[in-house]
């Protein structure tokens, strides 16, 4: 897989994170207490933000690697 498909298909998991978020979101927040962070619905909100995470730095060192490839 190349840098271009490679980050394509970076893009698209974060879009469907983005929209794994909304929807999450929208149906848990009100059950979602801060105080109490230790519960089933906040440790899958943890593994997916864990996973947003590093699909943006994978985006980001995708990104950079393409442009050093293109100023070559």
């Amino acid at each position: 897989m190349n840098l271009k498909e490679q980050h394509q298909s970076l893009i698209l998991q974060k879009m469907k994170l983005d929209k794994f978020f909304s929807m999450f979101l929208e149906k848990y927040e009100r059950k979602m207490d801060c105080e109490k962070t230790n519960t089933p619905i906040w440790k899958l909100y943890k593994s997916k933000l864990k996973e947003y995470d590093d699909v943006q730095h994978k985006i980001r060192t995708t990104e950079y690697w393409m442009k050093k490839e293109h100023h070559v």
